[in-house]
């Protein structure tokens, strides 16, 4: 591979349409869904319904994990799939600001006018989602930190020491 790692992990947010998201309760139970998103550097946003258990877990800890991951049809081995994992610190945006009409553009021009039945809902909660750093893995020994910002990324060893 001739792509730095941290933009093959970008390559990598930017080809999917959705995310795998993380969450735990107040009581720590967790659990696990997707979720549409827009934006193509941090922060993300996503907008989920008041009625699902993410948006509850997001209201009530302000974390989430997320992850993008390689197509199953387009990978050349399944216990190496490509991927992108990070923690997240999230906050609600208010409706109707200026950020709050800025991503509701983005979603509109992403997901077409199937957004436009979603949008009004008044369920749902715009959430920015803040990654603290990321783990991109690219294959068997090709593990690599990111910064926050995806600029740039640090190979993971086994002598490497995670927290």
């Amino acid at each position: 591979m001739t792509d730095k790692p941290e933009d093959s992990a970008f390559k990598l947010l930017s080809s999917r349409k959705t995310l795998v998201m993380a969450t735990v309760d107040k009581n720590g139970a967790p659990s696990v869904s997707y979720a549409p998103f827009v934006g193509r550097a941090p922060p993300l946003y996503v907008y989920t319904s008041s009625l699902s258990r993410h948006t509850r877990n997001m209201m009530q800890t302000a974390k989430a994990s997320i992850m993008f991951i390689e197509d199953e049809t387009r990978t050349r081995n399944f216990f190496a799939r490509k991927r992108f994992t990070c923690q997240c610190s999230v906050e609600s945006v208010g409706r109707e600001t200026k950020e709050w009409r800025a991503a509701m553009l983005l979603f509109r021009k992403k997901f077409g006018r199937v957004f436009e039945m979603i949008r009004p809902l008044p369920d749902f909660i715009l959430f920015r989602l803040i990654p603290g750093g990321g783990l991109y893995v690219r294959g068997f020994g090709q593990a690599f930190e990111v910064t926050p910002d995806m600029k740039n990324s640090k190979h993971v060893t086994g002598d490497s020491k995670r927290t």
